[in-house]
């Protein structure tokens, strides 16, 4: 199982290998498919695809010491460029040199940029999956990124749905004890898979 500070001290990989996950499955949307309800039920293919680019241009903006914002719609006519636009910049925010290391400001108060990366890997990981699902895609999760997010996820579980937020569901889904681990680090996050 990988450590708290190995999963850290590799955060900029995970995080890029969870944007290179989610720009394969969003390269394969179709026109027809944007208005498609999602596992969010809130939000539609296009809303939540928004919403991950939003995201990743919020890490954008915190790692550069400007603290979260509300950026509106980013998709334009082009959500996939939006994407990879958004996730460059980020991945290179997270990359750089001594940025694992700097305290951010974020929606939940101040952070080590490393754990608040590993916090936007579980973001990019789990609206994934929601895309995946509303698409009717392979829903399977790199289990790399499964294992360290769900043990994450486990040693943040009281805080999940502070403050309010809903992000993760109202409550935890019902998993069972043998179920494998994708599908307990789902029901923590308040999907059932």
């Amino acid at each position: 199982m990988t450590t708290q500070s190995d999963a850290e001290a590799d955060a900029p990989k995970y995080y890029l290998k969870a944007t290179v996950n989610a720009r394969r499955l969003l390269a394969t949307v179709n026109a027809d498919q944007w208005e498609a309800s999602t596992p969010c039920t809130e939000w539609n293919v296009r809303q939540l695809v928004n919403h991950m680019v939003s995201s990743v241009r919020n890490a954008v903006s915190i790692m550069g010491g400007d603290g979260p914002q509300n950026f509106g719609d980013l998709l334009g006519d082009d959500p996939l460029g939006a994407f990879d636009t958004a996730c460059t910049a980020a991945t290179a925010a997270f990359s750089a040199p001594g940025a694992m290391d700097e305290k951010v400001q974020t929606r939940r108060g101040e952070q080590v940029a490393r754990e608040y990366a590993l916090g936007q890997v579980q973001e990019v990981l789990v609206h994934g999956w929601d895309l995946a699902v509303a698409l009717g895609a392979d829903t399977a999760m790199d289990s790399e990124l499964v294992e360290m997010s769900y043990a994450r996820a486990v040693r943040n579980r009281e805080r999940l749905r502070t403050g309010g937020s809903t992000a993760w569901g109202e409550s935890e889904a019902d998993a069972s004890e043998d179920a494998d681990t994708q599908t307990r680090y789902l029901a923590i996050l308040g999907r059932s898979a």
